[in-house]
């Protein structure tokens, strides 16, 4: 259904197909987290184009005194703080609860900028707001937990980073973007203005819509851990007498045995390592000392 699905895991079954190899930066950074980072680059351009205008909008256009519009936008922060909690809940129901959620919060960002065109009204306006804080709030979460789940634990606070820095050239980008709009139609109507501003940002916002369908997989897995590192062959433990301690060659000694198989690969054979001045020759690789030599 989703093109990503088809092309996301490609990097990631070649880095377990050679878990020898040293991790680079396309390991540190998966694909995933990349379009992720694009996807609230574009978000951020678009939220930004309107937040930078809006307080204009509504204060000079539609005669909200400032203190007024602090309010409204102080109300409508707190709906998006508090909707990240449910966003956070729904985002781990189901395997692809992830993804579904953050579309959805991105959706209702976009939905919100055309509609900015046919409000006029503070209430309305503030309904407006309130509905894109819910989805701003709802896409939170689940954008996060899918970095998470995309990344190898060592490398994760690199993809935040990444991620992170792609978000703020978005809000550094939006409201260069927003005024070069508004300067452009500086010989229209003081709302015609405006209606362009909205228009270019819910223009971009879909664009960051099909970014996230198109290249965002729908089910994302932890990566696989690193094998184990194998551990070195030992002998028995020091006073264990094992079935190759047994033959001729050991009868009579009085320390105990160690059986020595160096190579791992070659048959073990029973060599009496310790000698009266407790070492162990260089030929042996363990020396039991845990029994005193019998008393004659």
């Amino acid at each position: 259904m989703y093109l990503a699905d088809a092309r996301s895991t490609k990097s990631d079954r070649a880095a377990a197909a050679a878990p020898g190899t040293r991790p680079g930066r396309r390991a540190a950074v998966p694909g995933t987290v990349l379009a992720l980072g694009a996807v609230s680059l574009v978000t951020d351009v678009s939220s930004e184009m309107v937040s930078a205008v809006l307080p204009l909008y509504v204060v000079a256009a539609l005669g909200l005194s400032p203190l007024g519009f602090g309010l409204l936008d102080g109300i409508n922060n707190g709906v998006g703080a508090l909707v990240r909690l449910l966003g956070g809940h729904l985002a781990d129901r189901g395997g692809r609860g992830h993804k579904t959620v953050a579309g959805i919060g991105y959706g209702l960002s976009a939905l919100c900028k055309p509609l900015l065109l046919l409000v006029h009204t503070v209430p309305l306006i503030g309904a407006v707001l309130a509905v894109d804080r819910t989805g701003k709030g709802l896409r939170t979460a689940p954008r996060d937990a899918m970095i998470s789940l995309s990344t190898a634990p060592e490398h994760r606070g690199r993809a935040f980073g990444v991620h992170r820095a792609m978000d703020t050239t978005g809000a550094l980008l939006g409201p260069l973007l927003a005024f070069a709009v508004l300067r452009i139609a500086d010989d229209r109507a003081e709302r015609a203005g405006y209606g362009a501003v909205f228009t270019v940002s819910g223009c971009v916002a879909v664009l960051g819509v099909l970014l996230l369908v198109l290249f965002v997989p729908a089910r994302i897995t932890a990566p696989p851990p690193p094998p184990p590192t194998p551990r070195r062959r030992r002998g028995p433990p020091c006073g264990t007498r094992s079935p190759c301690c047994a033959g001729p060659r050991c009868a009579g000694s009085p320390w105990p045995p160690c059986c020595s198989a160096s190579p791992p690969s070659a048959t073990p054979s029973c060599t009496c390592c310790c000698n009266a001045n407790s070492t162990c020759p260089p030929t042996c690789s363990r020396c039991c000392r845990s029994a005193p030599p019998p008393s004659s």
